[in-house]
């Protein structure tokens, strides 16, 4: 199930919310009309006071729209697509479908989305100098001033993957001339500032300020965890670079005719220890079984049922073929939620590409080094 609703397109970059946004929402609405606002003016009506908290949200959610968007047409400018921009429970990002070539490409694209943050924060500030402070909207105003350039300098904090992680890591890879070894030391740099918020929090816990400590233990293992997925996920894609499907593929292959009932299925994966098999007929491929497909049949209804009745028919399988990038079909794989793909050429079927086998390439490679 996609955890995200489309909304929109803005400069070709489809825009996207994830349910999460909907709860943050709700929250930071109640929170600024219930406690925030009332506490800032008096006199004012509740539903004053709501729709000053609506607003508000709606208003930061549009200033994170417009940072995400800083990054992605700064991307876009250095010859990097941007596949989509999801809003989310802690703020905004631009999926980017590959990484900077350049160190001055990535200080640029990360630069941008402080830089745009500070400057909205700035406006907001000018505005709310000049408005009367009895009008609800010099209050709206004042706030968003102040979350923007909170924004702006809390993402230029030097820990990866904040945007600041991101200026150190342009840095090193000038300084070492290799990207790899510049997102491991900016990803170490990023871990100690991570665990700095967790210490910090355990430390407001001890000082009765439960809400806010468990706060900045989860942000500091959320940092820590996206810092290690981002190096992993490039260790990935080196790992991968200019690797074709057959490469890596497996050429070991053993079908099933459709016919087969699963009590005589059984005997192949205990037989061959293979996941899945593909299905066959006559040298034509119709489809895939896997053991987990297997596994929901109840076990008394083996022998009436065939493999045809429960395998992914051809029609719905990821076919590729042997000269296809693996980075790009593990890509699918991934966005599909697919553990292995169907390898074919000229109709033929030619192997098999699972997680399995890209992982083991993976491992190989930090085993012997991804550095040089």
């Amino acid at each position: 199930m996609n955890s995200s609703f489309k909304v929109g397109k803005i400069f070709g970059i489809d825009i996207e919310i994830n349910y999460s946004w909907i709860l943050i929402f709700a929250l930071f609405s109640f929170t600024l009309a219930r406690n925030y606002f009332p506490l800032q003016m008096e006199d004012f009506t509740p539903s004053v006071y709501w729709s000053m908290g609506i607003i508000t949200t709606i208003l930061i959610f549009a200033s994170v729209l417009l940072h995400e968007l800083a990054h992605s047409l700064m991307a876009i400018s250095k010859g990097i697509p941007i596949k989509k921009i999801t809003l989310f429970i802690f703020g905004g990002v631009a999926q980017m479908e590959e990484e900077p070539r350049q160190p001055g490409a990535e200080l640029k694209i990360a630069l941008v989305g402080p830089a745009t943050s500070i400057a909205l924060g700035i406006v907001a500030l000018g505005f709310y100098q000049v408005l009367p402070q009895s009008l609800a909207l010099s209050h709206v105003v004042g706030f968003l001033a102040r979350i923007n350039l909170v924004v702006g300098v809390i993402n230029l904090i030097p820990a990866f993957p904040l945007d600041g992680g991101r200026v150190l890591r342009a840095g090193l890879w000038h300084l070492t001339r290799n990207m790899l070894r510049a997102t491991r030391y900016a990803v170490i740099v990023g871990s100690v500032f991570a665990f700095i918020a967790i210490t910090l929090g355990f430390f407001m816990i001890f000082q009765y300020a439960l809400i806010w400590g468990l706060w900045y233990i989860f942000l500091g293992w959320m940092l820590f965890q996206a810092g290690q997925a981002s190096y992993s996920q490039l260790v990935f894609h080196q790992a991968l670079k200019g690797v074709l499907v057959q490469n890596i593929m497996s050429t070991d292959i053993q079908t099933v005719p459709p016919s087969i009932s699963l009590d005589k299925l059984v005997e192949h994966f205990y037989r061959y220890k293979f996941g899945a098999f593909p299905v066959t007929l006559n040298g034509d491929l119709k489809g895939l079984i896997t053991f987990h497909q297997l596994r929901d049949v109840p076990q008394e209804k083996w022998s009436s049922t065939t493999t045809a009745e429960i395998m992914t028919p051809y029609e719905k399988l990821i076919i590729v073929t042997p000269d296809q990038d693996a980075v790009e079909v593990m890509m699918k794989m991934a966005s599909e939620n697919e553990g292995r793909v169907l390898v074919v050429e000229n109709n033929q079927l030619v192997g098999i590409l699972s997680r399995t086998d890209m992982m083991k390439l993976i491992s190989m490679h930090m085993l012997l080094g991804t550095e040089k």
